[in-house]
């Protein structure tokens, strides 16, 4: 195969050494796993992913995390339920789903957040990505309209609270370095988040949904925002405005997935294409032939007083845990792509 393609096999093998999978950023790369497996329709890829998110679901595996649905396997495992291909999901899934909807903490403003946030009105955009594609699965394939409205209204209320108007793109999030204050920064991976949360909501969402032109219209909005600030060589940067910071390739890589999403299912025009081709070129060398993925920011989570300033700090580093799901995930897509005859 094409060498671009390759890539989601040997990050995978590489991710499987750097990180855990009993970590938010394992149950990232098991969703780029589960979405390659279904995409190429192959038996051996779907067995493996099986394999690693059956002892999620069985509750053998177990962390701390700030999400119940991480637990089951979180995205991964309602994507793949969704498709037919992890029937032994149900249960699991109903649980944690309800579980989330009905005891996880909230802001005031009704945004689910973190359990040590709780009685706060502390939230962040990552949350978008932790809840919004399990619950939008999750309530297509089990029949609850009410799941998918609640992810809907997850991501409409964390855009409208983070975005920023004089651009279009998100901050992070409000109060974690002191009460009420939202981060200054446009992070890349935090509009990554964004992104992937309102993609994955787009498809999930039946095509008559009633919320689905405005989950497609957050998606459109985004993407459009993040095309003005991508960078020459097809990138975007740690301060996405600032091309002064490093290239950042977690939110990078997230950005080209959702724009390659996008263009596949119609709802931002093919005359994007050029952008997302220059994208993964440009990608492909930031990893390496073994799997290794650079220029990574580390964790990073309202950083210092969470100036614009303080975010350009955050050191970015070589096979971070964060790197990997987003590289499966854009060559991931990138190959049914190419596939589709979409010009």
């Amino acid at each position: 195969p094409p060498r671009s393609t390759l890539f989601p096999y040997t990050t995978l093998f590489r991710s499987q050494a750097a990180h855990p999978l009993t970590h938010y950023t394992g149950i990232l790369s098991l969703q780029g796993l589960a979405r390659l497996a279904v995409a190429e329709g192959d038996e051996g890829l779907i067995a493996r992913v099986r394999a690693e998110l059956l002892p999620f679901v069985r509750g053998e595996r177990s962390f701390k995390c700030n999400f119940p649905n991480y637990l089951v396997g979180g995205n991964g495992t309602a994507y793949l339920f969704a498709q037919g291909y992890l029937p032994e999901a149900a249960a699991a899934v109903r649980r944690h789903a309800r579980t989330m909807r009905e005891e996880s903490p909230r802001s005031s403003d009704g945004i689910l957040t973190r359990p040590d946030k709780r009685g706060t009105d502390a939230v962040f955009i990552d949350a978008a990505f932790a809840v919004c594609p399990f619950l939008a699965w999750a309530g297509r394939v089990l029949h609850e309209p009410a799941w998918l409205e609640e992810s809907y209204q997850q991501a409409s209320r964390l855009f409208g609270l983070l975005r920023n108007p004089a651009n279009g793109l998100l901050h992070q999030a409000r109060g974690f370095s002191q009460p009420g204050k939202v981060t200054e920064d446009h992070w890349s991976r935090g509009n990554g988040w964004g992104l992937l949360a309102v993609t994955e909501l787009v498809e999930a969402l039946p095509a008559d949904h009633p919320r689905r032109p405005e989950a497609i219209r957050l998606a459109v909005g985004l993407l459009e925002a993040c095309l003005r600030v991508q960078d020459g060589a097809g990138l975007w940067h740690q301060e996405m405005t600032l091309e002064s910071s490093y290239v950042e390739t977690s939110g990078s890589g997230l950005i080209l997935h959702a724009l390659g999403q996008a263009i596949l299912g119609g709802w931002m025009p093919a005359r994007h294409r050029p952008a997302f081709e220059r994208g993964l070129a440009a990608y492909r060398g930031y990893i390496e032939a073994d799997g290794s993925v650079r220029n990574t920011c580390i964790g990073c989570l309202s950083p210092g007083a969470g100036s614009m300033a303080d975010y350009v700090a955050r050191p970015h580093a070589r096979n971070d845990p964060h790197a990997f799901g987003p590289v499966v995930l854009a060559f991931g897509t990138a190959a049914r792509l190419a596939r589709s005859g979409t010009s």
